[in-house]
């Protein structure tokens, strides 16, 4: 069994030009907040990256983040 204390969420923003410059970070939850137990409000407290790509950087790059209006975020789970 995996110990759910060991995990880590890896987040991925996808570049989509030639320079492949993904923006990627990482976090360990603590599985102990409110963020990560079952809801008893309309929504969770907020938990993970709240920094993870200022605005003014996804703006002066989105062409390589958007290509024919997609863009791609890979979310994974790792032990």
């Amino acid at each position: 069994a995996i110990s759910l204390l060991c995990l880590q969420v890896t987040f991925r923003l996808l570049d989509q030009s030639a320079r492949r410059q993904h923006v990627v970070t990482a976090f360990k939850p603590d599985i102990s907040s409110a963020s990560f137990q079952r809801p008893v409000q309309p929504m969770n407290i907020a938990s993970g990256c709240p920094e993870f790509l200022p605005l003014t950087q996804l703006h002066a790059n989105w062409q390589g983040y958007v290509t024919d209006d997609v863009m791609f975020i890979k979310a994974s789970v790792d032990s």
